[in-house]
């Protein structure tokens, strides 16, 4: 087990926020930007549910750096 917690969330949706929000606070801590869109993620879990993901427009795979503004 991880020492923040985040892999015993339950939710698949759970964890990836939470790894959303670390990942977040260190890119603020080294200087680099720090705002999440998360509607500009390539794929997205759908609240509540461990296998369904969010239909998400922006397709074509991931690009780097594309969900941080």
């Amino acid at each position: 087990m991880a020492a923040n917690g985040i892999s015993t969330l339950a939710l698949k949706r759970d964890r990836q926020d939470a790894k959303l929000a670390l990942a977040s606070i260190d890119r603020a801590a080294s200087g680099r930007r720090s705002t999440l869109d998360a509607t500009q993620l390539p794929t997205r879990y759908a609240v509540g549910d461990n296998t369904a993901l969010e239909d998400n427009p922006n397709v074509g795979g991931l690009v780097e750096g594309r969900c941080w503004v």
